[in-house]
């Protein structure tokens, strides 16, 4: 007991998590099963309609949707709150917790340790896709900005204000380079085993599925929500990848050029003079598109790296 305390004692930020270690378990459980996981689920969803959604229609709708909501900046906030709050707590049991696979190899135990090292590699996606992609962040020549349609980016001319970008600009994140796209699919992959392995212990640690045969049974449930969120992001990336930017009208090929300066080399059919000519026919601006944080600029050939 006075090891214990001892232990405690020298760190107030560390005794009171060991001080209230049940209760944080079970909120550090509740944060990634409803506000971080049912925002997966709707998230991967809403992406897979690039491939199902009449060619990208069903997508932009569900984006507009999702952008027209008045809270929308109060739920983004309690999001995140929600998202750092798991984290936070979910680095601290991987700094302080102990694994034993070397010494007992059995699935638990794998479970456990993948548990960990896929929150890690999802906390890394989830902060670089957001930071790329809503916060706009030029990050060494990684520029892959999105908005939802032309009024949304500061400086779009007024006749390309109605013009939708959800999937073009969605595309233009996982075409821009090969490595890109690799990460995005480690980095889905591992958000989604993450949230179904979590599932499956809080059930555990909720009292849920107390017996053997209900642990089992909620262990199937969950490898089936696995594999349908699997075909979920499976089928975002296709359809991002199946992208043909030269297929795009006159007005989406300005208003998406003008976002996303110097990114002719996207297109196999228009050369630089065509797309300039593109854009002073629609009244463009100097400025639209410009990245939030100075960096390099983005790296035309990657899509050949």
């Amino acid at each position: 007991m006075q090891d214990a305390e001892a232990t405690g004692s020298g760190n107030p930020i560390t005794r009171f998590l060991d001080e209230h270690y049940f209760v944080l378990r079970r909120l550090h459980s509740l944060s990634g099963v409803f506000p971080v996981g049912l925002f997966v689920i709707a998230h991967l969803f809403t992406n897979a309609q690039m491939a199902w959604g009449d060619g990208g229609e069903t997508f932009q709708h569900e984006v507009d949707f999702i952008h027209s909501i008045p809270a929308l900046v109060f739920i983004e906030i309690a999001l995140w709150s929600a998202i750092a709050f798991h984290a936070g707590l979910g680095i601290w049991y991987t700094v302080s917790g102990k694994s034993n696979v070397k010494d007992y190899g059995y699935g638990g135990n794998w479970r456990y340790t993948l548990q960990r090292w896929s929150g890690i590699v999802a906390l890394v996606f989830i902060f670089f896709h957001i930071a790329t992609l809503r916060w706009r962040w030029d990050i060494l020549g990684w520029f892959t900005p999105f908005y939802g349609r032309g009024y949304e980016a500061p400086g779009m001319p007024a006749a390309l204000a109605d013009v939708p970008l959800s999937m073009p600009l969605t595309a233009y994140a996982l075409q821009v380079s090969p490595i890109v796209a690799l990460f995005y699919i480690l980095g889905a992959l591992a958000v989604v085993f993450h949230w179904s392995n979590g599932l499956w212990t809080a059930a555990i640690s909720w009292g849920l599925t107390i017996s053997e045969k209900g642990m089992k049974r909620w262990g199937y449930a969950c490898v089936g929500l696995f594999v349908a969120l699997t075909v979920f992001f499976g089928a975002a990336i296709v359809g991002a990848m199946a992208f043909d930017f030269d297929d795009m009208p006159a007005e989406q090929i300005a208003a998406f050029s003008a976002t996303v300066p110097d990114s002719d080399w996207i297109f196999d059919d228009f050369d630089r003079p065509q797309i300039e000519a593109i854009l002073d026919g629609y009244g463009t601006v100097d400025g639209v598109g410009e990245p939030e944080v100075g960096a390099p600029a983005p790296h035309h050939s990657a899509r050949g790296t």
